[in-house]
């Protein structure tokens, strides 16, 4: 048990750093942009704002559409399909909510980035991105491009 502690210790240190090291990489990145310290909390503030809205509004879709696959069960009576348009109608009002909210995040870190930094920006996501899905690492939200990849919309972010 005492050389397991050590070793243990060994593997996960490197891990614990590497995982720190991304961050350090963004904030790098943003203050090699010019952004001031303000500046770059605010735009992590913004990317979690984004982030924590965009997932409530997940969840509210994910229940919806459970609720959407009860009605269709069978029943003596039948789905109801008034009820089953209200349900689909609730579903586009929060993926309505969640453009909206990617919109607005988009134009806040624009109008803080700047649009050559903001691509730039948008890039070093989009690569973390890619790079976290093709080592298999779990998918967590790495700034605002990653909700229009999650849903498959077309439009970057």
């Amino acid at each position: 048990m005492k050389r397991f502690v050590p070793v243990v210790f060994a593997l996960l240190l490197p891990a614990a750093l590497f995982a720190q090291g991304k961050k350090a990489d963004e904030t790098g990145l943003l203050q090699g942009f010019g952004l001031s310290d303000a500046q770059v909390t605010q735009v992590r503030t913004i990317e979690l704002s984004t982030r924590d809205a965009i997932r409530a509004d997940i969840t509210h879709i994910r229940l919806v559409q459970a609720q959407i696959a009860e009605a269709l069960l069978p029943s003596a009576a039948g789905p109801d399909a008034k009820a089953i348009d209200v349900l689909i109608e609730r579903k586009g009002r929060f993926r309505t909510d969640i453009d909206k909210q990617i919109m607005s995040a988009r134009l806040q870190l624009l109008k803080i980035m700047g649009d050559d930094n903001f691509a730039k920006y948008e890039r070093f996501v989009r690569d973390e991105l890619r790079h976290r899905v093709k080592d298999g690492r779990p998918m967590g939200f790495r700034g605002p491009g990653f909700m229009q990849e999650k849903l498959g919309t077309q439009e970057s972010f």
